[in-house]
């Protein structure tokens, strides 16, 4: 491509000189020789400018992948929970995530491994696990 851009932009400017067209005056075979040569050496530092916006362009494109992983990562948890019930348990003085899931009204005795569910069913409201409230009404999440 590059070889066919350059042999049309030589053959042009040898054209010109030869022609003397667009109002110039003719061109020696040494000044079309020279303005080819300035032509590709501006050709030369476009593509270098062009190879270092690609790899910009490159990074950015991975980011981008990454970004789309993280969205339809999302957007699954959001249609599994659109999918669940839930019930509200209101936060009592001592509470702590995996006790509550214990409770018989949560989800019984032995179930203190569940605690999770809770945690991502209300990552909107709870930041830190293992700080929840009084008052503060949790949603359940139930199959």
């Amino acid at each position: 491509m590059r070889i066919v851009y350059t042999t049309v932009l030589a053959l042009l400017v040898l054209g010109l000189a030869s022609t003397g067209s667009f109002g110039q005056e003719k061109l020696t075979e040494e000044e079309a020789r020279a303005k080819i040569e300035e032509a590709r050496r501006c050709e030369e530092e476009a593509n270098a400018k062009i190879a270092e916006e690609q790899v910009k362009v490159d990074a950015l494109e991975g980011e981008i992948a990454q970004l789309d992983d993280k969205i339809d990562a999302v957007a699954a948890e959001i249609a599994e929970l659109k999918g669940k019930r839930f019930d509200i348990y209101t936060v009592k003085q001592g509470d702590w995530l995996s006790k509550l899931a214990e409770y018989p009204e949560v989800y019984g005795h032995g179930n203190y491994r569940r605690w999770p569910e809770i945690y991502k069913a209300n990552a909107d409201l709870i930041k830190d696990p293992n700080l929840i409230y009084p008052d503060w009404e949790l949603k359940i999440p139930r199959p």
